[in-house]
């Protein structure tokens, strides 16, 4: 029989249950089974907390194996490697079982059953055992956080300004705590001066952005660069006056997942620090004020919904920045125009495309595209008519079925009629007679509903198609209008085709520089019928070529 072998590691997690010790002894006992494995069926999740299900990678990959049957066993240490949280944890292992598959523990060398009663308490109590096993770590955690962040020392985690120093009692590391980092320090002195006195983010991360100054990390994500909203979290942290403020957010699952959620403001930590204080008193409640003022701040927070047709679809072809809207000028008339953002807000060491095209022709020369290129009433309609002959072969089988089934409803009559005739024929009432009857008139009303069905589907599919047709031509003579309008449903038409954003590339044109749109479009998208499963995707080329006359 083909086993497969699950391990997980939590991130705290690293001797006693480490993933090499898991995946050693679960081929051993595999061995001692008799059974055998390959290295693809074995799953691994590194990392992860028990209480995680949603983002479980090796855990989801296992379920969805074991559903297409890839394997007969799946060998784990324990009940805590599948899960710490009771119900879920139950959940995961029925739906596995559900499949087919066995489960065992080598740990305690049995199988996994659910199968009674019995069996679902016994499991529910040992995972209980689990669930409050985990809630004691994390309260033991809390309670050790929660002690290093009343000393004022590092409770996780870097912040720019400052270094964190390891202090070790003999060669295991104490604790960490905070010491200033001097050339930091001096930039934030910087920022909070500077913004202060009514300078912008946006024209401080550009000058920053231009000397060279290192920016807080940011990990995989970042772009090595300042941007406005690392200014603004800068003035926003108390910590930078000597103020430490701990446990303001709370970690709890959710749904399966990890989540964080806000602690009441009676449950905050205020530490004084006056060692790691950076900036005077009277700096920070200036740049307080103008942060409240609004007076400098481009960082705008709320999740505003997108006015224009491209904004959140288009990104630059030079640094994968967002394509963003902002104000200029034809000559004296204001007019809006789409532009690279982080040139905009981080300025040219960051991003060197300074093109700046009006959105009205940018727009413009979108919908021209898609109406000749991808959403042209020929192709459409020949999709359609590819739909028509799919589904004309689907009714054609139908039909051929009809004279079965018609065949299936007569014998069904005659066996009624002679049930009928012996139980008139009875001095008494036969119950089984009276059943036979039920039931077979109960198959008889449906096989009459599908052969009404057979009958009529080639008119219905007619029909049906006919007014596709009409909903088609109708969606396609709007299409400019509601490309035009900027309108929602102009930006869902936009998301519906293309297959990922639109890429903004700068190139030199006859008329001047100009910007070459590429993007993965379809035209199956836009069919949301009943049949769009039986619609094939239209591709677009590599590009707009030649390049659109923006």
């Amino acid at each position: 029989m083909r086993a497969a072998i699950y391990a997980r590691r939590s991130t705290d997690e690293h001797q006693a249950a480490s993933l090499d010790v898991q995946i050693e002894e679960a081929q051993r006992y595999i061995s001692r089974m008799g059974r055998s494995h390959t290295p693809e069926n074995i799953y691994i999740d590194d990392g992860v907390s028990r209480s995680e299900f949603a983002k479980r990678r090796g855990l989801i990959s296992v379920l969805n194996a074991a559903e297409k049957s890839a394997f007969d066993v799946v060998v784990a240490r324990d009940e805590s490697r599948i899960g710490g949280e009771m119900t879920r944890t139950a959940y995961v292992i029925q739906e596995l079982l559900d499949t087919g598959t066995k489960l065992y523990y080598y740990f305690t060398d049995e199988e996994v059953v659910l199968d009674s009663a019995m069996a679902k308490i016994m499991h529910a109590v040992r995972n209980f055992s689990s669930e409050m096993e985990r809630e004691k770590v994390t309260q033991r955690t809390h309670e050790h956080l929660l002690n290093k962040s009343r000393r004022g020392l590092n409770v996780g985690g870097r912040v720019y300004g400052y270094d964190n120093i390891e202090k070790k009692n003999g060669d295991v590391r104490a604790y960490v705590e905070y010491a200033i980092n001097e050339a930091q320090a001096d930039v934030v002195c910087e920022i909070f001066t500077r913004y202060a006195k009514g300078e912008g983010l946006r024209a401080i991360a550009k000058e920053l952005n231009a000397r060279g100054v290192l920016p807080p990390r940011a990990g995989k994500r970042g772009t090595r660069s300042w941007s406005t909203s690392a200014l603004s979290a800068i003035l926003r942290r108390e910590r930078y006056c000597g103020q430490l403020t701990w446990n303001k957010i709370q970690k709890t699952y959710r749904r399966g997942t990890k989540v964080r959620i806000p602690r009441e403001q009676c449950e905050w930590i205020h530490v004084d620090a006056p060692h790691l204080r950076i900036i005077s008193d009277e700096l920070w409640i200036a740049a307080q004020a103008q942060k409240r003022s609004g007076v400098g701040n481009t960082s705008k927070k709320g999740g505003r919904p997108h006015r224009y047709l491209l904004s959140g679809i288009a990104r630059c072809g030079q640094c994968q920045g967002p394509v963003t809207v902002i104000d200029s000028r034809s000559g004296k008339l204001p007019i809006k125009v789409y532009a690279c953002a982080y040139h905009r807000d981080r300025g040219d060491t960051v991003c060197t495309n300074k093109l700046r095209r009006p959105i009205e022709d940018v727009n413009q020369s979108v919908a021209n595209w898609l109406t000749a290129n991808v959403l042209s009433e020929v192709l459409v309609l020949d999709v359609l008519k590819d739909v028509r002959l799919r589904l004309s072969a689907r009714t054609n089988t139908s039909v051929s079925e009809i004279p079965q089934l018609e065949q299936e409803s007569e014998k069904l009559r005659t066996e009624i009629d002679r049930l009928v005739d012996v139980l008139a024929s009875s001095p008494t009432k036969q119950e089984s007679i009276v059943r036979g009857i039920a039931e077979r008139q109960a198959r008889l009303g449906a096989l009459e509903s599908r052969i009404r069905a057979a009958k009529t589907a080639p008119d219905a599919l007619n029909l049906e198609l006919r007014r596709i047709e009409a909903e088609v031509k109708k969606r396609l003579s709007d299409l400019r209008g509601m490309l035009e309008r900027n309108s929602e449903e102009g930006r869902a038409v936009i998301r519906a085709i293309f297959d990922g954003p639109l890429i903004f590339t700068p190139v030199d044109h006859p008329g001047g520089r100009r910007y070459q749109i590429a993007g993965k479009a379809s035209v199956g998208n836009m069919l949301t019928t009943d049949v769009s499963n039986c619609v094939s995707n239209s591709a677009s080329p590599g590009g707009f070529e030649p390049p659109l006359a923006t």
